[in-house]
């Protein structure tokens, strides 16, 4: 662990001028102090130092570790000048001893002794008992010296006290799980690590944690086995509940990764409190499964009843023209002034002659001609057995005080076994059921349910088409959120994850403050109405001047304007470029193999358990193993090309050593130190950043694969949010079948690296008005580009807003600004929630994406969304360089995709079938690729500087159409080694001049 890992103070190796200034230049009452306090001037100069790098850090440090920019600084400060040679004398001197003791007088700060250590060690405990994590405990620990004045003592030493808290705190509760499971507890868990008389010969242990299978009839019912195996398993999961939620997830995380003979290793109370943690981990991963599994069976019937009502139009074709030619003869009869008898005959004639006609005509007056749900059941009854098993194995709970609903999943899970057509209600009433609420079944379900065309109170229901109702129906009410699953991680009341509304209008100013947004609900609503009506004003004020964009004939078109040129000299410099990086002779494991020396990023690999690491040659296995998965090569195919590993030897490490957190914690030092380089500030600002996704291929036996209509084939989503300085900053692994908007903020919540984008570019799957809405509140400004934005709808100030030249774009309807200062509490809870930490975009907006009568929060957060979202339409309609901008980054996120799956060449397809090391492999690509960006940054910064010794001339505007997506020069195929690498010094590039 590194000091950067936490809050540890340390120096910046580049602090800016106003750091400088604000935090070591000496005030006039320091200068004072420490002019009685040393008398030579380099001993004052000595004392001063000692000081302020004191105040900066809370512990002491010698001279020479100090910065020369901030000793020059200070020196300049009081006007000494710098003796090297007198500091280090200084710094083994007496006198320094006798300054700690001045400055720590001075501070009033308490040493490091017998009190601090007993403190630390007192708050470390504690912190460990609901804390995993050593840099978290560790920060506690620093937090309250701080807060005590007391000195900091040796990073080591806080570390070893964090580790030793950690250890002491999962040994105490191992034995108080251990104790409270008593003997019967211990026989029935060690049971699973007995492999059986079974012909695949694996024990339970392997078997439970296996994933799913593809989403069928048949994969339902092995699910409900496996709920119903974890449930009857699970049945000592209450000795969970007194311990914290993140031990918990530690366990699993370290069990998951553990066969069953790792297991009976462990000491027998550590074994059974990690088998509990993975019990109850896998029992909630497989409830929410079963509704994931639920929603998409009843999507294929949803697809299969659309497929049955066109096929019932097309059959009934003829029916329908015959129809519509009788009619025809009939008006024509009826609009003469008399019909005659013989005229009246005829249309009898005609009616009676064909009484299937007459049916046809009666159903379809009757439920509609566009109804696929009177063609609901029979696709339903193929799978009703075992759909109707999940509903009554969950427990369903509504999020909203309207309960009719639950109510009536109740009413017809009591009815599942009975043979009858109709359900007679008097009779189930008389019986003692409570009759249902039918209130929440749409409109086009009413006749098929209850018989009546009229919504009156019904006497019975049609069994069949009231369960097939009750099942789409709930479809709706789990992606809304009006319904919650118990025990469920996905589908579970987001609400009790959000921060309470007190606690949110205690430090709602603050959050304010920190988005730079008005909080009340007035001054909200003038702010953003503000924003509107400004945009409006402006878009339509420089319509005559803007020559891009036109109405004509009540059609907006936005033409595109020319590509930019290259800059003069260009190809040149590209061709010298090239020439250098191809000489360099670099393949990917060199790459590796670099950045593991220059940034470190391999020490995040390491035991899931948070323990030393004591593998032999261990920096080389972590680096083959990160090069085996991130370029799809896999441990089989590398351990044949590279001698002295074997794939058990790489597989260990990714099962034993790595995870999404840590593959994300190396991605984060990467791009700090990509951040440092000087060259990608030609390239673009760190302020923006785009998403996009692209189709990774997957097996089809796997909730997570779906067949995508625009890419084709079985896969998942990798969706990338990509810095406009061409460094990715998240990846994340997602269904094809999802709205990616989404997954678009989450990028930005979880991302931990020094570059902190506030402006987001995506495409047209990156936006809808609650997601415009989240982003805002979150002081995110959303900026997609958007395919077809002349179809979305602009929405008016007020009615009576209108625009001489740009009327045309916006509908009739306005704002409901009541709505959006109504419902601003709790839309700001949600956003205060997020910026917490406490839940993530992507699950406050599944429930957001589905309109809902209940679901009051929705329409708030679309209102407010529509809002933004006509302002930003307003925006680029009318700025070409905003145009030109959001188009830019967009191509760098699409380059990046291709980039990484370039780096991904060892297969075409994801082979495995795990979701969780599905994940993991699109973060390991995603570091591989990141570690390569960050490769050839210092190799075109070298290579730059060499042209520009030789006398090349660079400008800015040579240097900002150079991009680090070059792969001409690196080897991914033929001979790999693993040679031991001696690389210079990272070049930054500080001091480049153009």
């Amino acid at each position: 662990m590194q000091p950067s890992d936490t809050a540890y103070p340390r120096f910046k190796s580049r602090p800016s001028p106003a750091e400088l200034e604000r935090f070591y230049t000496p005030t006039q009452e320091e200068q004072a102090y420490g002019a009685l306090a040393a008398r030579a001037p380099t001993t004052r100069l000595g004392f001063l130092l000692l000081l302020k790098s004191f105040q900066r850090l809370g512990y002491f440090v010698v001279s020479s570790q100090i910065p020369q920019v901030i000793v020059e600084h200070i020196a300049s400060a009081i006007g000494r000048r710098i003796d090297p040679e007198d500091l280090r004398r200084y710094d083994g001197s007496q006198a320094r001893r006798k300054h700690l003791a001045t400055v720590r007088k001075f501070l009033d700060v308490k040493p490091f002794a017998a009190a601090g250590q007993a403190l630390l060690r007192e708050v470390v405990n504690d912190a460990a008992m609901t804390k995993e994590d050593v840099a978290d405990i560790v920060n506690v620990g620093i937090e309250m010296l701080v807060r005590s004045r007391y000195e900091l003592p040796a990073f080591d030493t806080l570390v070893r006290q964090a580790r030793a808290a950690r250890a002491a705190a999962n040994h105490t509760l191992y034995g108080q799980v251990h104790g409270a499971l008593g003997k019967a507890g211990e026989v029935f868990l060690d049971a699973l690590f007995v492999v059986g008389d079974n012909p695949q010969r694996v024990s339970p242990w392997n078997d439970l944690k296996h994933d799913p299978v593809k989403p069928t009839v048949h994969g339902m019912r092995e699910l409900l086995a496996r709920f119903e195996q974890l449930s009857g398993l699970s049945r000592h999961n209450a000795l969970l509940k007194s311990v914290p939620l993140i031990k918990v997830s530690q366990w699993a995380l370290e069990g998951n990764a553990l066969d069953a003979a790792s297991m009976a290793d462990l000491a027998a109370s550590k074994r059974y409190a990690v088998t509990l943690a993975v019990l109850h981990n896998r029992l909630g991963v497989v409830t929410d499964d079963l509704c994931t599994i639920f929603c998409k069976q009843m999507s294929r019937v949803s697809h299969g009843a659309a497929e049955a009502l066109q096929q019932y139009l097309v059959d009934n074709q003829a029916k329908t023209d015959e129809i519509l030619r009788r009619y025809a003869s009939l008006d024509a009869v009826l609009k003469s002034a008399e019909p005659s008898q013989a005229q009246l005959l005829a249309v009898r004639q005609t009616i009676a002659s064909r009484p299937d006609l007459c049916e046809f005509s009666r159903l379809h007056a009757e439920y509609g001609g566009k109804n696929e749900c009177r063609f609901m059941a029979p696709v339903f009854a193929n799978r009703r057995s075992e759909l109707l098993r999940i509903l009554s194995a969950l427990q369903f709970v509504s999020t909203s005080q309207d309960a009719s609903f639950e109510r009536a999943l109740t009413f017809m899970l009591a009815q599942r076994g009975r043979s009858v057509e109709w359900i007679v209600l008097q009779s189930t009433a008389a019986a003692g059921l409570s009759l249902p609420d039918l209130g929440w079944v749409p409109e086009k379900w009413w006749k098929l349910i209850t018989g009546m065309a009229q919504r009156e109170t019904p006497t019975r229901l049609h069994r069949r088409q009231f369960e097939a109702c009750v099942c789409a129906q709930m479809v709706r009410e789990l992606k809304s959120g009006d319904m919650c699953v118990v025990g469920a991680n996905e589908y579970a009341d987001f609400r009790d994850e959000l921060v309470p509304l007190d606690e949110c209008a205690r430090t709602r100013e603050v959050y304010g403050q920190e988005v730079g947004l008005p909080v009340q609900e007035n001054a909200f609503v003038q702010h953003v109405r503000g924003l509107l009506e400004v945009a409006a004003r402006k878009a339509d004020d420089s319509y005559p001047e803007n020559p891009f964009f036109s109405i004509i004939e009540g059609r907006a078109k936005l033409g595109r304007p020319a590509k930019a040129p290259s800059p003069e000299g260009f190809a040149l410099l590209d061709q010298a470029l090239t020439g250098k990086l191809d000489a360099l002779g670099l393949s990917l494991l060199d790459v590796l193999a670099d950045t593991s020396q220059w940034i470190g990023w391999d020490r995040h690999l390491g035991p899931l358990s948070g323990h030393q690491g004591k593998l032999k040659e261990e920096a080389r296995r972590k680096i083959l193993t990160t090069f085996a998965y991130g370029t799809g090569l896999g441990p089989t195919q590398t351990a044949r090309n590279i001698a002295d590993i074997s794939a058990r030897q790489i597989s260990f490490v990714d099962q034993r050593q790595a995870s999404t957190e840590k593959l994300e914690a190396a991605i984060t030092d990467t791009i700090n130190g990509y951040n440092q380089f000087q060259l990608p500030r030609y390239w673009g600002d760190t302020r923006r950043a785009a998403a996009d996704g692209t189709q990774w291929n997957l097996y089809e036996n796997n909730l997570l694969s779906e067949r995508h209509i625009r890419y084709g084939g079985h896969g998942g989503i990798a969706y990338y949010h990509v810095s406009d300085a061409y460094i990715a900053l998240f990846s994340h692994f997602i269904p094809c079948g999802v709205w990616e908007a989404i997954y678009i903020l989450d990028g930005l919540s979880k991302n931990a690296s020094d570059v902190q984008p506030d402006i987001l570019h995506g495409d047209t799957q990156a936006q809808s008005a609650p997601v415009y809405a989240l982003a805002f509140l979150l002081g995110i400004k959303l900026m997609p580009r958007i395919r077809n934005w002349k179809d979305l709808k602009w929405f008016r100030p007020t009615p009576q807003d209108t625009y001489e030249h740009i009327d045309t774009l916006f509908t009739r309807e306005a704002i409901d600004w009541d709505l959006i200062a109504c419902h601003l509490p709790d839309m700001l809870q949600v956003a205060q929630s997020i910026r917490a930490g406490r839940i993530s975009p992507s699950t406050v907006l599944r429930k957001l994406g589905t309109a809902s009568r209940k679901n009051k929060l929705y329409f708030a957060f679309r209102e407010l969304g529509r809002v933004v979202r006509t302002t930003f339409l307003l925006d680029y309609i009318g700025d070409e360089d905003l145009r030109g901008i959001i188009q830019a980054a967009q191509n760098k996120c699409e380059g990046f995709n291709n980039f990484a799956q370039w780096a991904y060449f060892g297969a075409d397809t994801i082979t495995r079938n795990v979701r969780d090391d599905q994940l993991k492999i699109i973060k390991y690509n995603h570091l591989v690729s990141n570690l390569v960006i960050f490769h050839n940054c210092h190799t075109i910064t070298q290579a730059l500087k060499e042209l520009q010794t030789d006398g090349m001339k660079l400008t800015p505007e040579l240097l900002a159409v150079l991009s680090p997506y070059r792969t001409h020069h690196l080897n991914r195929f033929g001979l790999y080694e693993m040679k031991e690498r001696h690389p210079l010094p990272v070049d930054y590039g500080v001091g480049f001049e153009t």
